[in-house]
């Protein structure tokens, strides 16, 4: 079953195991760890050894962004993530996006719009579709000041003004609403390189507004966090998912995590005197049991069978410390460990790099991963 792990491959891009070095193709400029390549008229995408790690099967394709990219195949648009999987089939002559996984989508004559993620359809399955395919038009336009969503059928239009689309994708219960994608908006660090394996979840983690820079133009993607920094993560978390205002608060305590601290105890999120130093590195189990309380990782399916997930962690048993809160955080596809064996490492500390990858398998739901 620990070869269940495997099926991340594109995620640990030093497992590319699709083909070996691209021969007689051409390799574009990297974004998010991934290359565009092309063969005859074909594209695919290569990681950074040069390795193969989506087919070249492509039409056309874009670059990675927020971990997203549009491809078309047989004349139609769908959306892949970095591993390649499909979260939006090729189905579509146009597919634009709109907001937060949301796209403007053509199928044959028709306008409608989709969602990246799927949604309860109200009669006990899931659907895509968040309006149907029934439009002759659909267009962005700015009305009264507002960044407006025009829906025209025949005389008839709907005006769908793009802040109220949170409201909207809350009521449909789409996953992620809380944590919206801003497509334009990416980060620029200089210590984050487009061929970094973790520039992807840089982008995410500080366009989903869960992470920042340290200052001076630098991200410090090596640099240890501290118990403090995953409180304040956690407790950025909890208040988003919850609808708080928390995270909107302004805190001026003079020690700048105390109200996180005081948020994730009065949240249960912790208990008190739980840590009596905030400012030493955190273990992988600590954050493990931090985040694992949120109200976030408790709202989640499982994607990953708990059982396998037990029998497939080499070094993680029943009854060590946090345990269970790693067995969940892998079942729901939020931690997929350090290597193909799933390897979780539970005593170890935890890079910012390592923790914007996480944080942003939180927050968005089509970056979780099924490991077997």
């Amino acid at each position: 079953m620990k070869q269940g792990c495997k099926r991340i491959s594109a995620l640990f891009l030093c497992l590319a195991l699709l083909a070996g070095p691209v021969r007689a193709a051409t390799i574009w400029g990297y974004q998010e760890g991934l290359a565009l390549t092309e063969e005859n008229g074909l594209w695919g995408y290569s990681n950074v050894q040069r390795q193969l790690v989506i087919p070249i099967r492509y039409n056309s394709a874009t670059s990675f962004r927020l971990g997203l990219a549009r491809v078309e195949e047989n004349g139609k648009l769908g959306i892949i993530r970095t591993d390649g999987t499909l979260l939006i089939s090729p189905a579509y002559g146009t597919l634009n996006h709109l907001y937060s996984g949301l796209y403007i989508a053509q199928l044959g004559t028709r306008w409608g719009i989709v969602s990246l993620l799927p949604f309860p359809d109200g009669q006990g399955g899931t659907t895509q579709i968040l309006y149907d395919f029934v439009y002759d038009s659909i267009v962005m336009a700015t009305m009264g000041g507002l960044d407006t969503v025009i829906l025209s059928r025949g005389t008839q239009q709907t005006f769908l003004p793009v802040y109220q689309i949170t409201d909207l994708m809350l009521s449909k219960q789409i996953p992620s609403a809380r944590f919206p994608l801003t497509q334009d908006d990416l980060p620029n660090f200089s210590d984050v390189s487009p061929r970094d394996w973790f520039d992807v979840w840089v982008d995410i983690a500080c366009n989903v507004g869960l992470m920042e820079g340290v200052g001076g133009s630098r991200f410090a993607p090596g640099q240890t966090l501290t118990v403090a920094e995953a409180l304040q993560l956690a407790a950025e978390m909890e208040s988003r998912q919850t609808g708080d205002s928390f995270h909107t608060q302004v805190h001026s305590d003079t020690v700048w995590y105390r109200p996180a601290v005081n948020y994730c105890q009065a949240s249960g999120i912790i208990s008190a005197n739980e840590f009596s130093d905030y400012e030493r590195p955190v273990t992988r189990a600590e954050m493990a049991k931090i985040f694992a309380a949120t109200s976030l990782a408790k709202s989640m399916a499982d994607r990953n069978d708990i059982s396998q997930v037990k029998a497939a962690i080499p070094d993680v048993k029943a009854g060590d410390y946090a345990a269970d809160a790693i067995f969940s955080l892998y079942a729901k596809g939020v931690l997929i460990g350090s290597d193909s064996k799933c390897t979780f490492r539970p005593n170890d500390t935890l890079t910012r790099g390592e923790a914007a990858a996480i944080v942003s398998r939180m927050a968005r739901a089509e970056q979780r991963v099924t490991l077997f």
